[in-house]
């Protein structure tokens, strides 16, 4: 259904005119927790929260163009298909039209539960992928390949447990991690697995960032790990020490940027082998990639424990050093984007900020 435009209110602060890096340009407020990733299409920025309610904003201006109130929680970035904004619930699958909202279609792919009862970082999902004509989403306990037009299935693969790291498309194949701790290679074109490993039984939450013939991924084994992606046998192995790496790795160039959780850090990683370049204590957990920007490496980071708690922005120098570090109200849990000069970083308050990078 659609919400009406007066269902919450709308907070906007003024642009800075000179604005400082780590300062807070802007700010929208959503009404719950924003888990998953802006997108920014066209002239807009869309926005989805917690409690399943999507807004779409002029980026100019940032005034609310349209609202649409969906079934289930939402943790996960929409995807563009065409004119269509693909977004996916704990409880459906819905492709939005771009200019008002309203729903176009949607499927019941089953309910996997809104997780509330749970903690933070069990609220995550996969993000729905967009490939030609093809949409890869992975609900539940399977990744499903539907027809972007019409939603209806091509291709079904049944992972082993519970899908929350977003599938990665590496060439002609499709990366695919599990709650079991499970790794699959699967053909695009069929959902064929071509190789399925079982490195350990810890939760993979991350998706799998690529680098040459290597697959690179964080674990709740206190770990990351890279696989070649002929086979999924191990190539690489970095303890961090602590319970869980949660993170997915950002491979910049030669090098793999990953954060901690309980290990409050960021760190750099040769890609090749795995070792260690540098650290730099964070403060915070992340849960968030980190995006590389103007020879920068920038983080959002948050206190798990106490998600209302103040959150943080930290650009890293490629070098190791940290260049500024800026405070939020609440914590930052969903995945940041990039938009020209300005970080779009939701926060556990329900507010997307606009948060200067320069």
């Amino acid at each position: 259904m659609r919400a009406p435009l007066y269902a919450l209110a709308l907070s906007a602060a003024a642009l800075h005119v000179q604005a400082a890096p780590g300062d807070i340009r802007w700010q929208l407020a959503t009404g719950a927790p924003i888990r998953a990733a802006p997108l920014r299409i066209d002239d807009l920025i869309v926005v989805g929260n917690f409690k399943g309610l999507v807004q779409a904003h002029a980026a100019g201006d940032r005034q609310l163009r349209w609202q649409t109130q969906l079934k289930g929680s939402l943790s996960s970035q929409p995807a563009r298909s065409g004119d269509a904004l693909i977004v996916q619930t704990s409880r459906q699958l819905y492709a939005l039209s771009g200019k008002d909202g309203r729903v176009l279609w949607q499927r019941d792919l089953g309910d996997q539960g809104d997780w509330s009862m749970f903690k933070l970082w069990d609220s995550y999902q996969a993000s729905p992928i967009v490939r030609g004509d093809m949409l890869l989403v992975a609900f539940g306990n399977a990744l499903h390949a539907l027809d972007a037009q019409s939603g209806q299935t091509r291709w079904r693969y049944a992972a082993s447990d519970r899908i929350m790291a977003t599938p990665t498309v590496a060439g002609t194949q499709v990366l695919v991690a599990d709650a079991g701790g499970r790794l699959a290679a699967v053909r695009l074109a069929d959902g064929k697995p071509t190789w399925q490993q079982q490195p350990n039984r810890d939760t993979i939450q991350s998706a799998i960032a690529t680098w040459q013939q290597l697959g690179i991924y964080g674990s709740r084994d206190a770990a990351v790990h890279a696989v070649d992606l002929a086979s999924g046998k191990p190539r690489w192995q970095v303890s961090h020490g602590t319970d869980w790496v949660v993170a997915t790795p950002l491979v910049h160039g030669n090098t793999v940027y990953v954060g901690s959780s309980d290990g409050l850090f960021l760190q750099a990683l040769a890609a090749k082998d795995g070792k260690a370049l540098w650290r730099v204590n964070t403060g915070q957990n992340a849960f968030t990639a980190p995006l590389a920007y103007d020879g920068q490496i920038v983080l959002a980071t948050g206190d798990a424990y106490r998600p209302q708690a103040p959150g943080k922005v930290s650009a890293v120098g490629q070098d190791g050093k940290l260049r500024w570090q800026a405070t939020l109200p609440a914590g930052l849990f969903g995945q940041p984007v990039i938009d020209g000069d300005t970080l779009l970083v939701g926060a556990e308050d329900g507010t997307l900020y606009g948060v200067a990078l320069r």
